[in-house]
């Protein structure tokens, strides 16, 4: 059985990439980098081309597995260098000290300059009497203005005083007036009374019959109703004179006048002669 010569190159230079790679990674990181041939030799290493088989042949059998190689002991790391040690300065001569001078000779030692202190901020002075004409104004307007306020709350008061007075006189005189109005009424109702009681005392006495029989002094008292416009609606008696014949006869006279006369003014009849009494005697 012969190998092709190409397998064998490409397994030989595989070997060798191997032993390669393990020497790199054992050996310590401060040895030289590999040489350029070397290199070359690593990178062009061509892959095992695979040729076409010219003829049937036996399969080969497998080569036996080569034996592990033992791996190299790596080196030791060297210790690092030691830095150099500077070489000590040599030191200087130390000078003789210098005699101390005599008491006699011994000149006073100055004294420091001490630094001049910050100057303080000047306090302001205090004008007393900006502040005493202040205060004075102060008041001097507060014054003022007080008597202001007093003045106008008297005016205020007057003025209250005047409104009151002057609704009070209105009120006088609207009180007068009202009450003048009420006289004059008053007096001109009572005229009018007065006038339609005449008119109507005159229009009853105009129709009375009185009884011959009659001779001692005799009093009849009647109540009468009258309806709007004068109708006489009925006669009570309400005093007789004792003579049945005396008070049928004024009974009879206040029939006979119907319708009487009265006032128009509707507030008036209500109150005067919608209900009124007389009272008749022997001397009318």
């Amino acid at each position: 059985m012969r190998l092709a010569p190409r397998p064998v190159i490409g397994s030989i230079a595989l070997h060798l990439l191997l032993g390669l790679l393990l020497w790199l990674f054992a050996r310590p990181h401060d040895l030289p980098e590999p040489t350029p041939i070397m290199q070359a030799v690593l990178m062009s290493a061509p892959p095992a081309p695979v040729s076409a088989p010219a003829r049937p042949v036996a399969a080969p059998q497998p080569a036996p597995a080569p034996e592990p190689r033992p791996e190299p002991p790596r080196p030791k790391p060297e210790p690092a260098p030691k830095p150099a040690t500077k070489p000590e300065p040599k030191p200087e001569p130390k000078a003789e000290p210098k005699p101390a001078p005599k008491p006699d000779t011994v000149k006073p030692a100055t004294k420091p300059k001490s630094e001049p202190e910050p100057a303080k901020p000047a306090k302001p002075k205090i004008d007393e009497q900006r502040i005493d004409d202040e205060i004075a104004r102060a008041e001097a307007e507060a014054a003022r203005i007080a008597a202001e306020a007093e003045a106008r709350k008297r005016r205020q008061d007057a003025e209250k005083r005047q409104q009151a007075l002057a609704q009070q006189l209105k009120d006088e005189a609207d009180a007068m007036a009202a009450q003048a109005a009420a006289d004059a009424r008053a007096r001109q109702q009572a005229a009018q009374i007065r006038e339609f009681t005449e008119a109507i005392h005159k229009k009853i006495k105009s129709q009375w019959r009185r009884p011959a029989n009659v001779n001692a002094q005799l009093t009849t008292g009647v109540r009468i109703t009258v309806l709007p416009g004068g109708e006489v609606a009925s006669v009570i008696v309400t005093r007789s004179s004792g003579n049945q014949a005396f008070d049928a006869s004024v009974k009879e006279a206040v029939e006979r006048a119907s319708p009487l006369p009265v006032p128009s003014d509707v507030m008036l009849f209500r109150e005067n002669f919608r209900v009124f009494s007389l009272n008749y005697n022997t001397e009318e």
